[in-house]
């Protein structure tokens, strides 16, 4: 029964864009219930070790995903099999289960905060994982079938953690409920339907593996460092601050989060038109229509501004049950630092445009760089003013480096 549902009678574009939204749609929305209910239900303190676990778990995931649906998705040749993606992945999922307890040692945290970031490495882990077969079903024109699982697996997942948290209080016991469930869903709506259009198979070519880790790897470094250009303040707040402060952080940074999604949406639609215009060195097009998106966001921006002022700490005190009410400005200048990063993300589509990945790379380390020394230093000094001014510093560095690229890309075309 669940093969039949999850393969249905064959696929078509419709089903495949309808399925592909709902599973990242439900994927997204349970990222922010997460966080929103966790707090509520138990509170800052609690609230405030299931954020940061949130934040290591994310960054961290990305040394499972490794950027490697781009090369499964593209390899029409079959330079690489999928016993060989395959085995890539599980090797850089252990990976990150390693470097993920190193990491928990390091810090020194309690056994109790410890396990609970471990858990939550381990369920993003499992979506890392799954990538590998969501990845494979998209290249075989079965998308629909990896938008299913991804939204049947999500949702049960989500309902599943917050039943035993709701009845429990207790986020660890919550996780390992959650971890097992990921496992079990993964299996039967993930693996089973795919072993029925698709054979399984590990790979034992050493010089393949190591072959895909070397071209996935400037991708993984520039994805990696993003990731943790929004994560550096979380990580300060969590070494200099307690954890309630985490769990404020956490809550104001949304609308941070929703500004960068509105900034894919406004411009991915237009990258094809951009990628013709530069081509044909039609540059005061190219930046005219770049100008104009560009505006969209800032437009945005202004309005969630204004509309954070106004009404937006009632609305996520009511959500979260926190006394928001002492940082209504620091909202009000995360959301403007947030339209700063969006820009950001603009210009990273621009240069890929290019194949600039040298320009695309070095932007990041840089910035990466400067969020390592400047975050810790500025929290330690300002609280969580200055983990936001950090952020907004970061952005504007990302930003300064990659218009100076853009324009002298430009300035050759012209």
């Amino acid at each position: 029964m669940i093969n039949r549902f999850m393969l249905g009678s064959g696929t078509d574009r419709k089903k495949d864009f309808i399925w592909n939204m709902l599973g990242s749609g439900i994927y997204a929305v349970a990222a922010v219930l997460l966080s929103f209910l966790t707090i509520r239900i138990v509170g800052e303190v609690q609230g405030g070790i299931f954020a940061i676990s949130i934040t290591l778990g994310q960054l961290l995931m990305y040394i499972s995903y490794y950027e490697l649906r781009n090369y499964q998705i593209t390899d029409s040749t079959g330079e690489y099999e999928f016993k060989d993606y395959h085995m890539t992945k599980i090797i850089l999922s252990i990976l990150m289960m390693i470097i993920s307890v190193i990491y928990i040692f390091v810090k020194g945290y309690s056994p109790y905060k410890g396990f609970v970031i471990f858990l939550m490495c381990f369920y993003r882990m499992t979506d890392g994982y799954a990538d590998v077969y969501e990845s494979q079903l998209h290249k075989s024109g079965r998308l629909d079938v990896a938008g299913k699982s991804l939204a049947v697996r999500t949702t049960v997942t989500t309902i599943v953690y917050f039943v035993s948290l709701i009845i429990t209080h207790d986020i660890m016991l919550s996780m390992i409920w959650t971890c097992i469930s990921a496992v079990i869903s993964v299996i039967v709506f993930l693996i089973m339907p795919f072993k029925s259009i698709i054979k399984i198979g590990l790979s034992s070519d050493l010089n393949k593996i190591v072959s895909l880790i070397r071209k996935a790897f400037p991708l993984f470094v520039a994805m990696f460092l993003w990731s943790y250009l929004l994560s550096a303040t979380r990580i300060a707040i969590d070494a200099n601050m307690t954890e309630e402060y985490q769990s404020y952080y956490q809550i104001l940074f949304l609308p941070v989060s929703v500004i960068n999604l509105v900034a894919g949406f406004i411009f991915r639609p237009i990258l094809v038109d951009l990628t013709d215009m530069f081509k044909n060195h039609e540059m005061v097009k190219f930046y005219k229509l770049i100008g104009k998106n560009v505006f969209l966001v800032f437009g945005f921006t202004g309005v969630c501004m204004l509309g954070a002022y106004i009404i937006g700490i009632p609305v996520l005190s009511a959500l979260t049950a926190c006394d928001l009410s002492d940082y209504r400005l620091l909202l009000v200048f995360l959301i403007f630092a947030g339209g700063i990063n969006a820009v950001s993300i603009i210009l990273y589509y621009i240069l890929t445009i290019n194949r600039n990945r040298r320009a695309i790379m070095a932007g990041y380390i840089i910035a990466a760089l400067f969020a390592y020394f400047s975050s810790d230093y500025m929290v330690a000094a300002n609280g969580l003013w200055g983990g936001a001014l950090s952020f907004l510093l970061t952005a504007l560095i990302l930003v300064l480096i990659f218009l100076i690229v853009v324009i002298y890309m430009g300035r050759n075309r012209d």
